[in-house]
């Protein structure tokens, strides 16, 4: 589980806040679905259907809930955190409405409100599993370690075979210095998934630090030969080999990790360049600078995202067959890209009305 990923936790949320919703107005629900219909298909008047629905049933908390998440997946984060907040203010006593906030603010790494929300949620008595997850794997983010290891440790009594939590206590147990504790713990969530690289090498690693470097190597090759390719168990085997003599299987594990780490390297440069390109190319679009927008955006003629930014560029100066053809080409490398589909429908309206 990745702890800087949005997730959702797996209670019935909506049900959880249908009792205390007023009856909506058949208009409320003719404007909620139709919302619901534009957030689906990616149509841009979603947004604003949203708040016209909100605005005519202020009290209709699923609405609300439904437009957070819409905002959220956009990427417009602090108007969902918004919506979310006047939701608890609505129905400040139910926890597990605090506790999808929480979950969601985590995700955004806004660590110390996760926690609040978490832990407020806790302590009205929803102690689900995954709060007390998200809530342990907050606390260590924000360096309360001890208080971390203890709604770990309960996530794990509560769920036992979950393995999220047993591998994070584990890692956590580690990091304070446990490792034959540390061990265990992570013993057991590899037999609960037998095939995670990711728990192999932690185990490796745990078992090294207590002082079982042959147990360390079993462990570091299992997580070898479920994913050849992670660079760390090649780092952490290659550097064991060579302290136990084995230096010319050393040397090839700790040249595969260099070969990987430049890899990387070279993924991030040209993903930091892109987004570079890209940030260029909208700041000359806010600055109605379209013709230099039109000019940046096409340095990436093969990018979903600049096609669809020099589209926009082109819609600007009036050239909306341009437009098309580029947002066309945009959705053959994205084809599944609602909101394209909806701005390449747009876009043929306006040049077929030119």
């Amino acid at each position: 589980m990745s702890d800087s990923a949005r997730v959702s936790l797996f209670f019935p949320i909506f049900a959880a806040i249908l009792a205390v919703v007023p009856v909506a107005s058949d208009d409320t629900v003719s404007s909620k679905s139709l919302a619901s219909a534009y957030a689906a298909s990616g149509d841009p008047r979603a947004r604003e259907t949203y708040e016209r629905a909100i605005a005519e049933s202020p009290r209709d908390l699923p609405l609300r809930v439904e437009f957070a998440e819409f905002l959220w997946r956009s990427g417009n984060v602090e108007p969902g955190n918004e919506q979310m907040e006047q939701v608890i203010r609505l129905a400040p006593d139910n926890p597990r409405l605090r506790a999808h906030y929480g979950v969601n603010l985590a995700g955004q790494k806004k660590y110390g409100k996760a926690v609040e929300e978490l832990d407020a949620a806790r302590r009205a008595g929803f102690d689900d599993p995954n709060v007390l997850l998200f809530l342990g794997s907050a606390l260590w983010e924000i360096g309360r370690l001890d208080e971390a290891k203890e709604r770990l440790k309960e996530a794990v009594a509560k769920a036992p075979d979950r393995v999220a939590a047993r591998h994070r206590l584990g890692r956590l147990l580690l990091l304070q210095g446990n490792p034959t504790a540390a061990a265990a713990e992570l013993a057991r969530a590899a037999e609960l998934d037998p095939v995670s690289p990711e728990i192999a090498i932690d185990v490796g690693r745990a078992l090294e630090a207590s002082g079982d470097p042959a147990g360390a190597e079993r462990a570091y090759r299992r997580a070898l030969a479920h994913d050849p390719e992670p660079p760390l168990a090649h780092y952490l085997l290659g550097t064991l080999l060579a302290r136990t003599g084995r230096r010319e299987e050393a040397g090839r594990h700790l040249a595969l990790y260099r070969e990987s780490f430049e890899r990387e390297q070279q993924q991030q440069f040209r993903s930091r360049s892109r987004q570079a390109e890209l940030n260029l190319g909208r700041a000359r679009l806010s600055e109605r600078r379209f013709g230099d927008a039109l000019a940046q955006f096409d340095r990436l003629p093969d990018d979903p995202e600049a096609l669809r930014g020099a589209a926009e560029a082109l819609s600007a100066l009036g050239r909306h067959g341009e437009a098309v053809a580029r947002l066309s080409r945009a959705l053959e490398l994205d084809p599944g890209n609602a909101a394209l589909r909806s701005e390449l429908d747009a876009a043929r309206e306006r040049a077929a009305k030119k």
